[in-house]
């Protein structure tokens, strides 16, 4: 098995049809090599009916697992758990794959690469100016990439999970695992959507400021690395200042060092005061 397509699921059984012939109408020399996971993470609404509907059309292997709901990261993990590829990408229930997307992915059959990036047409980001990039300068890039990551490195870096908290950004396994061994970028396009009202992508300022542990995993991350470059610094302000209180500052200046504390907090101050003039 080359690649499993993870795909976490909330109550968006209406898209799987969709994202399920895009896929299957992939190379079929491509889809004998694949495996679709899809993590239901405590849906209420029809998912089971849609689920046997799309098996008996599928060309290729589909798990169904059924969990208690715990957030998309959670979902992720179980999937970690069950993947039998040996990369991994994320795909969303509102994406689907654009044509040719899995001969793309393939063009790293041959290779080792621990992290990876590929193109996602909704963020209309601008291309890739080279193959590898650090970590720093892929942050700066900015917007929204398709991830595949070799599973014994995913495996090794799985989310947090807090048992009062339901959202923990990418961003903690993508850093931490893109600092250790750089970013291979590649320009050919695999997904594509729309992003939804009442997704993720919509809702990430809200999401930030009700999952203070989740955020705090990021700062974790983030101020541990080796190099806490500019780029990195700005993201982690962005985060930061969905739960910047007193008692989170003093939380900081007591867990990490002073230079790079202070850093933290001038830079968050700085866009707390910028988002307030653009208002």
């Amino acid at each position: 098995m080359f690649i499993s397509i993870i795909t976490p699921l909330y109550n968006r059984a209406h898209y799987l049809n969709v994202l399920a012939e895009s896929i299957n109408n992939q190379n079929i020399k491509c889809l004998s090599k694949i495996e679709w996971i899809i993590i239901d993470d405590g849906s209420t609404d029809n998912v089971g009916e849609v689920i046997e509907d799309i098996k008996s059309k599928l060309n290729f292997k589909l798990k169904y697992i059924r969990k208690d709901n715990g957030g998309k990261h959670t979902a992720v993990n179980m999937g970690i758990d069950v993947s039998n590829g040996k990369y991994i990408t994320i795909v969303d229930s509102d994406d689907h794959l654009v044509e040719n997307a899995l001969d793309s992915l393939f063009s790293l059959y041959n290779c080792d690469y621990e992290i990876n990036a590929f193109i996602d047409e909704k963020s209309h980001c601008p291309p890739f100016d080279k193959e590898l990039y650090n970590l720093d300068d892929f942050i700066k890039l900015g917007g929204d990439r398709l991830i595949v990551i070799r599973t014994d490195i995913f495996r090794e870096n799985k989310f947090p999970i807090y048992d009062d908290e339901k959202f923990v950004t990418e961003s903690v396994v993508w850093n931490k695992v893109t600092d250790k061994y750089n970013i291979h970028c590649f320009n050919k396009s695999i997904i594509t959507g729309e992003y939804v009202e009442g997704g993720l992508t919509n809702n990430y300022k809200s999401l930030l400021k009700n999952n203070p542990k989740g955020v705090f995993s990021l700062l974790k991350t983030n101020l541990n690395l080796s190099n806490f470059k500019l780029n990195i610094l700005k993201q982690t302000a962005f985060h930061f200042s969905a739960i910047f209180t007193i008692k989170n500052i003093y939380k900081v200046l007591a867990r990490y060092s002073l230079s790079k504390s202070i850093r933290l907090i001038l830079a968050t101050a700085y866009v707390l005061i910028k988002r307030r003039l653009k208002n």
